[in-house]
């Protein structure tokens, strides 16, 4: 699979996204913000992205 500049840019957007809202969950839960536990993917995003990139329009995935 050749991937562009532009794909490579979005692989790196979607991971800085995925890492930052799992790092903000997780301090939501250590504050008492969110109730219970939350399952990140810190250390797994490009495996995630990857996956999602891969995906054509009638592919399907269930988390």
């Amino acid at each position: 699979m050749d991937l562009s500049s532009q794909d490579l840019l979005e692989m790196q957007r979607r991971m800085l996204r995925i890492r930052r809202f799992d790092e903000r969950a997780s301090r939501m839960v250590k504050r008492g913000q969110i109730p219970g536990t939350v399952h990140t993917s810190i250390g797994q995003e490009a495996q995630v992205v990857g996956a999602c990139m891969a995906l054509g329009d009638g592919d399907y995935m269930s988390g």
